[in-house]
């Protein structure tokens, strides 16, 4: 019994969860940020059918902040608060009985936008699921000012006190976008802080820094539940003006392969765990990615151009 234990003791320590991040559902229009309510559903019934345990965000927040195993744990984001989730998605969820955490485009509800669930249809949804904020005015805030940035977030806190009575202590960034400047500004609101950097969550997992995984069109969810943490230690990406220089840090593993938008991957053998890699690249694009990956585990970090 006790081998036992020993050897399962390492796959319980590296159990991860599992952030899926929609958008519109039943949304042709949209193709790149629409799934359909049968694929939807086809997931969920995957999920179920395979024991994984559907939960709100802060559910599995407070697993990570109690130092739970969280292996098996699934979440669904709603980004943007559109009204073809209301229509839509929120029945699918409701048949099966999952919660889900709703992020709210503030301005969107308050200006009464085509497109977006009003104030009524956010409440209607919150009995459901949770809510988390995802700014009013849903700008590119790392191109805003400290200013800016204070104001559109008092703003939407004004706007939830005032329609909902509270104030989530979740945030979705608008776009995925963010760097260290305005982290740390929402980090002064907001306790959980959603990114878009694809990656799964384990119990090591800052809480104001999770990683999400988007699904849209027939997403192959089991292929996505392979999505694994990569732990990578002194994670540096050197950045002189607009050219990414030099990409290092740790990992326990013989090599790692290394993706820049518009570069491609590139296989870099490691050195007593250390990776050092100068691709001395000029970016081409506002946002870009540069992701680390030893097999079915993942780093990815978002690396704005200066514009």
């Amino acid at each position: 019994m006790k081998r036992l234990i020993l050897f399962l003791l390492p796959l319980w320590l590296l159990a991860e969860a599992h952030i899926f991040v929609l958008h519109r559902v039943d949304d042709f229009r949209y193709p790149t940020t629409d799934i359909s309510s049968k694929f939807l559903e086809k997931d969920i019934k995957y999920l179920l059918s395979h024991n994984y345990k559907i939960v709100k965000l802060s559910t599995l927040v407070k697993r990570i902040e109690n130092n739970e195993s969280v292996d098996k744990y699934v979440v669904f984001n709603i980004d943007d608060s559109f009204k073809s989730f209301y229509k839509n998605g929120l029945p699918v969820f409701k048949k099966y009985h999952v919660p889900f955490t709703l992020f709210v485009y503030v301005e969107s509800a308050d200006k009464h936008y085509g497109d977006f669930m009003n104030w009524k249809q956010i409440k209607d949804v919150s009995k459901y699921g949770e809510l988390g904020v995802h700014s009013y005015s849903h700008p590119h805030l790392a191109k805003l000012s400290d200013k800016q940035i204070i104001e559109d977030t008092q703003k939407a806190i004004n706007s939830f006190k005032k329609h909902l009575g509270y104030v989530p202590d979740m945030y979705a960034y608008p776009y995925g976008e963010y760097d260290k400047r305005v982290k740390k500004i929402i980090n002064n609101y907001f306790k959980i802080i959603c990114n878009q950097n694809s990656g799964a969550v384990d119990k090591n997992t800052p809480i104001n820094d999770l990683d999400r995984i988007a699904i849209t069109g027939n997403v192959n969810i089991a292929k996505k539940l392979k999505i694994g943490v990569l732990n990578v230690e002194n994670f540096l990406v050197k950045k002189n003006k607009n050219t990414i220089e030099e990409i290092r840090g740790n990992v326990k593993h013989p090599y790692v392969h290394i993706y820049i938008t518009n570069l491609g991957w590139k296989k870099i053998k490691t050195n007593n765990g250390y990776f050092d890699y100068k691709p001395d690249f000029r970016l081409k694009t506002y946002r870009n990615r540069v992701i680390i990956r030893y097999n079915n585990k993942i780093k990815t970090k978002l690396i704005l151009k200066e514009e």
